[in-house]
């Protein structure tokens, strides 16, 4: 049942934004204009995995001639994988770094590298230390966490032709949180497979 009402958000999100691409869209002498116009965002993004959830949906905006996004994103955890239900919410950057024209229809981004800070919601996914815990007990937080990754992405014109969209694109990712990369550092024994988190997603541009 969870599950479901995740679905149904992610398919709500993604039909409002379009319904905003779409009406920008009609409206092409004031596209540029309007003020309401600078705030729709430029994509929205669904993502499978990566450390920042299950399944997770985002929006966001491109910066510096789409060389920079920033996103924000709203990540899923059913509890057959844990105890219960986590939720959580990510602000992501990532620059992209240079751009390969494969064809008219096709663009390729193979180095994509990025930063996040990711929290938790819920009373076992603290950000301030406890009262029951000495200071410095801890250094860093369940709830909170930090991280980086690499990787590439490929963006189509599908779509273009059927909706406001300008084009569909596919990524993945492959990256680690702080709390990893830090026992890594610790424990050189601890395999690398183990704190390396691959995502796959796809992007739906305006």
């Amino acid at each position: 049942m969870r599950f479901k009402k995740l679905y149904i958000f992610i398919v709500i999100l993604s039909l409002n934004v379009s319904s905003l691409w779409a009406q920008s869209n009609n409206d092409v002498k004031t596209k540029d204009t309007t003020t309401w116009n600078k705030f729709i965002p430029d994509y929205v993004k669904l993502q499978y995995a990566g450390g920042i959830g299950f399944l997770s949906a985002g929006v966001g905006y491109t910066f510096f001639k789409q060389h920079l996004d920033v996103s924000l994103f709203y990540g899923y955890v059913p509890k057959w994988f844990t105890v219960d239900d986590l939720h959580s919410i990510s602000l992501q950057f990532t620059a992209k770094l240079f751009r390969i024209k494969a064809s008219k229809n096709v663009e390729i981004l193979p180095l994509n590298i990025g930063w996040y800070i990711h929290h938790t919601f819920g009373s076992k996914f603290w950000v301030k230390l406890p009262d029951n815990y000495p200071d410095g007990y801890y250094w860093w937080s369940p709830g909170l966490n930090a991280g980086v990754f690499i990787g590439g992405e490929i963006k189509t014109k599908l779509l273009a032709n059927k909706t406001p969209a300008s084009g569909l694109a596919f990524y993945v990712r492959a990256g680690s949180r702080d709390l990893y990369l830090a026992s890594k550092a610790g424990n050189k024994s601890i395999p690398l497979t183990d704190i390396i988190e691959l995502g796959f997603g796809v992007a739906l541009y305006r």
